[in-house]
C-alpha cells in the first residue's frame, strides 16, 4: 500500500470540517481556522516528549485494570488535553462568541488528532499482519474514533478558556470532562472485544457534555450582555 494514502486518508475528516465550517457556520473565518490550527500545533512536541519520557514509567500492561486506567488518564487525558488547554489560552476570543469558539476548538481537535492519527497509522503499516487488519483495525478506529475524542474534548477546552476570558468564570467541569473521559476512551481501546467497545460510550459521553458545557456558556454570552 503506498504510504501516502493511509497518512492523507488522516487528514481528510479535519479538511472536510474546516471547509464545512466556513460553508455553514456565519462569522466563521478561515484565518482563525488556520490560525487556531497553527496554536494547537504548539501542543505537539511537548505532548510527544513528556508521553515520550514518563511513557516507560507508567506501562499499560502486566498491572491491574485500576493501574491501568490511572495510567491512561495521566499519559492520554492530563498530559494531552492539558497542554491543549494552554495552548488554546492564546487564542483571541474577543470578536467572537461562544458558538463559534466551540467550533474553532473543535477544529484545532481534529487537526490534532490527524497528526497522532499518523503516528498510528504508520505504526499500524510496520506490523500489520494483513491489508485489512490495517485498513480496519486502524484508519477506521484510530483514524476516525481517536479524531472524534480530540475535536469534542477540544471544544470543551475551548469553551473553558472562551468563558474564563470573556467572563472570568471558571467551567472546571469542561477541563476535568475532556481530560477524564479522554482517559476512559484509550483505557477502553487498548482492551480486547467486547470491552473495546466501551471506547464507543466513552464519545457518546463526551458529546453529551459538549452539549451541556455548549449551553452553559452561550448563557453566560446572554447574560454578560445583559
Amino acid at each position: 500500500m503506498d504510504i501516502l494514502v493511509p497518512i492523507i486518508l488522516c487528514f481528510i475528516p479535519f479538511i472536510t470540517v474546516l471547509l464545512l465550517l466556513k460553508i455553514l457556520v456565519d462569522g466563521i473565518s478561515i484565518i482563525k481556522e488556520l490560525f487556531i490550527c497553527s496554536i494547537i500545533l504548539i501542543a505537539v512536541i511537548p505532548v510527544s516528549v513528556l508521553q515520550f519520557f514518563f511513557g516507560p514509567w507508567m506501562p499499560l500492561t502486566n498491572v491491574g485494570a485500576s493501574s491501568v486506567l490511572i495510567r491512561a488518564v495521566i499519559l492520554f487525558g492530563l498530559i494531552e488535553e492539558g497542554i491543549k488547554c494552554s495552548t488554546l489560552l492564546l487564542f483571541p476570543v474577543k470578536k467572537i462568541d461562544s458558538k463559534k469558539m466551540f467550533w474553532y476548538s473543535l477544529l484545532a481537535g481534529l487537526f490534532f488528532g490527524s497528526f497522532e492519527s499518523v503516528i498510528y497509522v504508520l505504526h499500524a503499516i510496520q506490523n500489520a499482519s494483513s491489508r485489512g487488519e490495517l485498513l480496519l483495525n486502524m484508519i477506521y478506529i484510530r483514524s476516525f474514533t481517536s479524531l472524534l475524542v480530540h475535536g469534542f474534548a477540544a471544544g470543551m477546552l475551548g469553551l473553558f478558556v472562551y468563558t474564563f476570558k470573556k467572563t472570568k468564570k471558571v467551567m472546571l467541569g469542561a477541563v476535568l470532562s475532556p481530560i477524564i473521559l479522554h482517559g476512559i476512551y484509550d483505557f477502553f481501546a487498548i482492551m480486547n472485544a467486547p470491552l473495546n467497545y466501551f471506547s464507543y460510550v466513552t464519545i457518546l459521553l463526551l458529546l453529551v457534555e459538549c452539549r451541556v458545557y455548549y449551553i452553559k456558556a452561550k448563557e453566560l454570552d446572554v447574560n454578560s450582555v445583559n
